[in-house]
C-alpha cells in the first residue's frame, strides 16, 4: 500500500531524504518549498567573493522532483500543521500524508537585545540577501575605482561578526577577494580592512583543533583583523559598538552571530529549544509525533558527545538519511534505529584556492590540496543534482 510522505523544505536535508525516499516506489513523496531552487548554501561565500554564479549554486527543484517517477514538487509557503488530521496547509492547497518530515532549515538570529542590528547589517544565509550583498559590495568597489585618483583614499572596512563557520569562511573570502581585485586592477589605493568579531579567544569554536589552527594561521596570512572575547553589543549606521565599548567603523557588515529555526518550526504545537529547534528523539522522530520527523537545522539534534550537532550540510544529509530509515522501518512495524549522527567531516573556505579540510577525523588537508578536495566534494554534490534534473529538462516538450 502507498505512503504519503510530504517534506517541507528543499534544502540538503530535504533533498536528500526526498532522494532516498524516491529509491522506494511505495512512498508517494511530495517535497514543499516556497522557492523553486535548491541552494548551495555552504558556497554563499563564493557567491559574494565573485567566485561563483547563480547558476553555480542553485538546482531547480521543479526539475529535480520531476526525475523522480513518486515525487512531486509543490511551490508554496506552508501556513500550518494539523498533526492530529495529518494535515499539511500550503498556500490554497491542503496535502494529507502518512509521515511528515520537517526540514525547513533556519536562518540568521539578529537578537532584538544589539539595537540596530536589524537596520545596518547583513545576514547571507538565505540567497537573495547573499545577492543582494554582493550586488551592493561590487558597487562600493567600483565606486573605489572611480575615486581612484582623488587625493584622499579613504579607508574601506567590512566587519563580519561571529567566528564560526560562515564568519570565517565569509572574513577569510572578502579579504583574499577584495586583496586579489586590488592587484589585478593595479590599484594604489588598496587600504580595504576585513575585521572578524570573534566572542571566544579562538575562531570556529567546537570544530576540529586542526582547522582551528590553519583557520586562525589562513586569516592572519590575509590581514583579517580578529577581535577576540568581543560581541557587538550595538550597531550605529557605520560603526559596529562591542561589548567593551570599543567601536570599529565599517562600510559594510554582515552578521554571522548564530542561528534561529524558521518561523514555521517556531509556531508549531511541538517542544522546542531555546534557538526554536524541534525537539527530537535520538530517531529524530518529534517528540510525542511518531508519523513526523525533523531533520537539519531545524531539530535540536546532539552528536555522540550530547553536544549540539554543528549545521553543516553533512550533519543535514546524516539527519535525512536516518530519518528515511526510520520512516521505512515504521512502516514495516519494526522498532526505530536510535543513533547520534557522526559527521564524516568538516570543510572550511579559507580563500581562493585555499581550504582545509579533515575527513573522518584523520585525514586531513590544507591549502591547495584542501581547496582541491573540497571542490571535488562539493562539484560531485552538484553534478549528481544537475544530472538527475537534466533527465527531466530533456523531456521537456520542445517549442515549434
Amino acid at each position: 500500500m502507498n505512503k504519503r510522505v510530504v517534506i517541507i523544505g528543499g534544502g540538503y536535508a530535504g533533498v536528500r531524504a526526498m532522494q532516498h525516499l524516491s529509491a522506494r516506489p511505495y512512498m508517494q513523496v511530495t517535497l514543499i518549498d516556497k522557492n523553486p531552487f535548491h541552494y548551495l548554501q555552504t558556497e554563499a561565500y563564493a557567491l559574494i567573493a565573485q567566485q561563483a554564479t547563480l547558476v553555480d549554486i542553485t538546482v531547480d527543484l521543479p526539475a529535480l522532483c520531476s526525475s523522480y517517477e513518486n515525487v512531486t514538487f509543490v511551490k508554496a509557503d506552508v501556513t500550518g500543521i494539523d498533526f492530529d488530521a495529518r494535515r499539511v496547509t500550503a498556500g490554497t492547497r491542503e496535502l494529507y500524508y502518512d509521515y511528515i518530515v520537517l526540514a525547513m532549515g533556519s536562518r540568521t538570529f539578529f537578537p532584538d537585545a544589539i539595537p540596530g542590528l536589524h537596520d545596518y547589517a547583513h545576514g547571507v544565509k538565505s540567497l537573495k540577501n547573499a545577492f543582494r550583498f554582493r550586488q551592493q559590495f561590487e558597487r562600493q568597489l567600483f565606486e573605489r575605482m572611480s575615486s581612484e585618483a582623488d587625493e584622499e583614499c579613504r579607508r574601506f572596512n567590512v566587519v563580519v561578526a561571529g567566528a564560526g563557520l560562515s564568519g570565517v569562511e565569509i572574513a577569510a573570502e572578502m579579504a583574499d577577494y577584495t586583496r586579489w581585485f586590488m592587484r589585478k586592477n593595479r590599484m594604489l589605493c588598496d587600504n580595504i580592512d576585513v575585521y572578524l568579531i570573534a566572542s571566544h579567544d579562538e575562531v570556529l569554536s567546537g570544530m576540529h583543533p586542526y582547522l582551528k589552527a590553519k583557520a586562525k594561521t589562513r586569516l592572519q596570512t590575509l590581514g583579517v583583523t580578529v577581535v577576540f572575547g568581543e560581541r557587538v553589543a550595538s550597531v550605529e549606521p557605520n560603526t559596529a559598538v562591542l561589548t567593551s565599548g570599543r567601536r570599529v567603523d565599517f562600510d559594510f557588515m554582515i552578521f554571522a552571530g548564530g542561528i534561529i529555526a524558521s518561523k514555521l518550526a517556531r509556531s508549531l504545537d511541538v517542544e522546542r529549544n531555546k534557538k526554536g529547534q524541534i525537539a527530537v528523539h535520538p530517531s529524530l522522530a518529534v517528540v510525542g509525533k511518531e508519523d513526523a520527523f525533523a531533520i537539519g537545522d531545524t531539530a535540536d539534534i546532539r552528536g555522540h558527545d550530547g553536544r549540539p550537532l554543528p549545521a553543516t550540510a553533512n550533519g543535514a544529509e546524516k539527519s535525512a538519511e536516518l530519518a528515511v530509515l526510520n520512516i521505512l522501518r515504521s512502516n514495516r512495524s519494526e522498532p526505530m534505529v536510535e543513533r547520534p549522527i557522526r559527521l564524516e567531516g568538516y570543510m572550511v573556505a579559507l580563500g581562493r584556492f585555499n581550504a582545509a579540510v579533515v575527513l573522518f577525523d584523520r585525514i586531513r588537508f590544507s591549502g591547495l590540496i584542501g581547496y582541491v578536495m573540497k571542490r571535488l566534494i562539493t562539484n560531485r554534490y552538484k553534478f549528481l543534482l544537475d544530472s538527475r534534473a537534466y533527465k527531466a529538462f530533456r523531456r521537456k516538450p520542445e517549442v515549434s
